[in-house]
């Protein structure tokens, strides 16, 4: 399924998501979505549709959680045994990856990015209530895009502190776990 939306308001920047689901099951539903502004290319966002209603019923939750990518599966299964108690029948759309290309980081769109997104998951994947994210600084080395490994712990604290500023003003929730949400639906409760 390929889809393409444009939900910012921003007239400057808009922000275009191209998705590609790149694995699917009833579970779960790995997709990338190619972030776009003004016709160029400028990042990425690897995310899991996870159904966590589904898999309190699975009996093999850990094949049902197998990914094409191995770090992805390790981190969704963390995520999924962290938060299982908490998750209920919740579709959760989980970002394994949010990546935004060097030159345009700084100016803003990464905000109209988190801005733009959940309307996109809204009208693009109704199902979904939340998302979820682990904030990790990532870095383009040889043309790969990789979690940073090659700096003190010191440092590396730091870019996380960083990123948690960055992620909580723009809409995410921190949690009592080192996940941070933001709720895309909310469900209204009729007493």
């Amino acid at each position: 399924m390929e889809s393409d939306d444009s939900d910012s308001d921003d007239t400057h920047n808009p922000i275009l998501f191209t998705e590609r689901v790149e694995a699917s099951n009833e579970e779960k539903q790995e997709i990338f979505l190619s972030i776009s502004s003004n016709d160029k290319v400028i990042g990425y966002i690897n995310a899991i549709i996870l159904h966590a209603g589904l898999l309190k019923d699975a009996t093999y939750v850990k094949n049902k959680l197998k990914c094409k990518n191995k770090e992805d599966e390790k981190e969704i299964l963390n995520f999924y045994n962290r938060l299982k108690s908490t998750l209920n029948t919740n579709v959760i759309f989980y970002i394994t990856d949010f990546f935004l290309e060097k030159p345009y980081r700084g100016n803003g769109l990464g905000g109209c990015i988190l801005k733009a997104l959940p309307p996109w998951i809204r009208t693009n994947h109704p199902e979904v209530n939340d998302l979820y994210l682990f904030p990790y600084p990532l870095e383009k080395n040889h043309g790969k895009v990789e979690c940073v490994k090659h700096i003190s712990p010191k440092k590396l604290l730091e870019m996380r502190a960083h990123l948690i500023i960055f992620y909580t003003h723009n809409g995410l929730q921190k949690t009592s776990t080192p996940f941070l949400r933001m709720p895309i639906r909310h469900t209204i409760h009729i007493e």
